[in-house]
């Protein structure tokens, strides 16, 4: 890693970082802006600010660089001091410096003025929120969309009508299945027990015989019968007639 890298890094974890004998960067909240060279709005995020002060001094940026590369402090602080040193002298000769991840540093009407890198941040404020180009909004885009989610949306619609008509369909007919007595009440045996009544076979009771009304009966019989008889023999003697004697 070079330089710029370490003091990247370093700026990430604690928001503000001071190069000896260079300057202060540090972090700073960054509003929605257009790029105008690419056609596009950048969301909010944070942005890398800079403050040029060449006698700056401070030991925390050296002692994380001896940490990152395990190098001593002072091999650590000669490294720092190139490379400051090299943007010192390029600034002066080209009156413009482009640090690597970190932003541009430039001179205009004698004063420095520095074009920091914007970062992406976890920030809640900022979560969820993307670049936005021109170039992907046009009309044909716009005109596409709206027919498309028209029909998705019928297409959805008509899914969810039959399976609002099938479900209870289902349901009805599986409880018609299962539950009978539920739905329609118990069934009635009323027919089958008269069915079953009428088709009975009762006992027949036996006839006990009465000694004395077959007496009385032949008695009956009896005095009938001689009736009968007395009157064929009164009526044989009224039509019979005895012969005359002959002469």
């Amino acid at each position: 890693m070079n330089i710029s890298a370490y003091i990247l890094d370093y700026l990430k974890q604690f928001g503000t970082v001071t190069v000896p004998k260079f300057g202060v960067f540090s972090l700073e909240n960054s509003k929605a802006v257009i790029n105008s060279e690419n056609g596009s709005i950048l969301p909010p995020s944070t942005k890398i600010a800079f403050h040029s002060d060449y006698q700056a001094l401070s030991e925390d940026l050296i002692g994380f660089v001896s940490n990152k590369k395990e190098i001593s402090k002072e091999a650590a602080e000669s490294e720092l001091q190139i490379q400051t040193d090299f943007w010192k002298k390029k600034l002066q000769a080209e009156h413009t410096l482009e640090i690597q991840n970190l932003g541009t540093i430039f001179l205009e009407d004698g004063e420095l003025h520095f074009k920091g890198e914007r970062l992406e941040s976890d920030h809640p404020d900022f979560y969820g929120l993307e670049e936005i180009r021109f170039s992907d909004i046009n009309e044909g885009d716009s005109f596409e969309s709206p027919i498309n989610t028209e029909k998705d949306y019928k297409f959805n619609k008509s899914i969810l009508w039959i399976f609002l008509f099938i479900i209870p369909v289902l349901g009805i007919l599986y409880l018609g299945y299962t539950q009978q007595e539920l739905l329609f009440g118990k069934k009635s045996f009323d027919d089958v027990s008269v069915q079953t009544k009428t088709k009975r076979i009762e006992k027949k009771m036996p006839v006990k015989i009465d000694s004395a009304q077959i007496k009385r009966a032949d008695s009956v019989k009896a005095f009938k019968a001689d009736s009968l008889k007395k009157d064929s023999i009164k009526q044989a003697a009224k039509t019979w007639k005895p012969n005359s004697n002959k002469k």
